[in-house]
């Protein structure tokens, strides 16, 4: 659907958020609906909202807005069109290779990267999406390359081509907004149903088959005989390609990050070698394993975007070896932690300070199972204090005070800025 066939139309902008301000500011320049209304959940009474769905002909659902709520399903069983910014914006005339990149981890650090080496490549490429700036910021007539950071939300309702498609990982996310992981996990491969050409990285095939998945013949899955590294060395179809002068890529789970964007690169036709140099000085991204300084013998590490257990145990293997305090919890999505609780029953020398609903949850299993180095706090500043006194400055190079919260900020924050913020402020760092 383009904007042009919103002329005459009853349309509703469902959400009052910054997608949905984005949305009103589109239709206005480039459509003329009969009529634009605006409903929220949060604040639009339930009688005022069920009645201006009733006339609607067309609903531009925000990403928040479950595609499973009752309300969407009866207005698609309805024959009323269910459409997003993001396919509108997709719609426009345009030159621009559009990427799409999603992944329950490393979708950020993978859009930001190839961001980076697309920079230095000389590209005219923006980054836009669920990584914070609305996609209709992005000018597609000014633009060579557009990545586009896909949620799972906005991958769901994904019926516009991309150019290239990538899936970073796949791990039960998300299950209050899609009903079960089998719908997550689908949901989150829309994004290569409608890519012309389908990356997929080997944790994602095996997710997939797990769950009777189905991927298209022509998806190209990456492998390590397509990169791979030995140190520092990285390998394409085993031949040396350079070095990856970067200790923070040269982590186990950002490697992945990078095979992913060589492999965009590889499809974009441009140089793996001149890309793989540029990511010597990639910095990675703030509130992402952030290493925030270091005081009194003790490193403090903003993890704040961890909101899986998998991203919370990628954050503390990253340390191994050194004396560690776990920050973890915030808003329980009804996700299993038995990864992570796991993880952590083996390895009884890492603290664990626990906050909010899923804190709560890992704190009991975590007690159930007979490990007594965990403790509940009711606060950023408690949970600081709690870890600063728990933690060991003397062994290894000192310790190391970790927020991953593998879980969302909801509740206890307003997002995962204002939770690395406060973190950052209690550390003193």
């Amino acid at each position: 659907m383009n904007a042009h066939e919103l002329n005459g139309k009853r349309v509703v902008i469902w959400g009052a958020g910054m997608e949905g301000q984005a949305a009103a500011t589109f239709i206005m320049e480039n459509a003329k609906p009969a009529t634009v209304d605006f409903i929220d959940d949060k604040s639009s009474p339930e009688d005022e909202k069920n009645a201006i769905l009733a006339r609607a002909d067309i609903v531009i659902k925000s990403p928040g807005v479950s595609l499973y709520k009752p309300e969407v399903q009866a207005l698609l069983a309805r024959g009323v069109s269910v459409t997003s910014l993001l396919n509108l914006w997709l719609a426009q005339p345009h030159t621009a290779k559009i990427i799409g990149i999603t992944g329950s981890k490393g979708k950020s650090t993978t859009s930001s990267l190839l961001l980076h080496v697309l920079h230095a490549a000389g590209c005219k490429v923006a980054l836009c999406g669920n990584i914070g700036t609305p996609v209709t910021a992005i000018n597609l007539q000014e633009t060579e390359i557009a990545i586009v950071e896909t949620s799972s939300y906005q991958a769901a309702t994904l019926s516009q081509p991309c150019d290239i498609g990538l899936v970073t990982a796949l791990y039960p996310e998300h299950l209050d907004w899609h009903g079960s992981v089998k719908t997550y996990y689908a949901d989150k491969l829309n994004l290569l149903t409608h890519s012309h050409t389908k990356i997929a990285t080997p944790q994602v095939i095996s997710a997939a088959m797990e769950h009777h998945l189905t991927l298209a013949p022509d998806t190209l899955f990456m492998t390590k005989h397509d990169f791979h590294a030995e140190g520092t060395t990285l390998f394409e179809s085993g031949q040396a390609i350079g070095s990856l002068d970067n200790p923070y890529l040269l982590r186990a789970h950002n490697l992945a990050n990078v095979y992913a964007v060589l492999s965009i690169v590889r499809a974009l036709g441009k140089d793996v070698g001149a890309a793989l140099s540029a990511m010597a000085d990639f910095k990675g991204l703030p509130h992402r394993q952030q290493e925030l300084g270091v005081k009194d013998g003790l490193l403090y590490v903003n993890d704040s975007l961890s909101t899986t257990p998998q991203s919370a145990i990628a954050a503390m293997a990253a340390y191994a070896g050194r004396p560690l305090t776990l920050i973890a919890g915030g808003f329980d999505r009804g996700i299993d932690y038995a990864p992570l609780v796991i993880y952590l029953i083996n390895r009884p020398h890492i603290f664990v300070v626990c906050l909010g609903e899923s804190g709560a949850r890992i704190f009991g299993s975590l007690r159930y199972l007979g490990m007594t180095g965990v403790a509940m706090a009711a606060t950023m500043d408690e949970a600081v204090l709690i870890a600063r006194l728990h933690t060991s400055t003397s062994i290894n190079g000192g310790g190391v005070v970790l927020l991953s919260p593998a879980a969302p900020s909801y509740g206890l924050f307003k997002d995962y800025a204002e939770r690395g913020e406060s973190f950052k402020k209690a550390s003193g760092v």
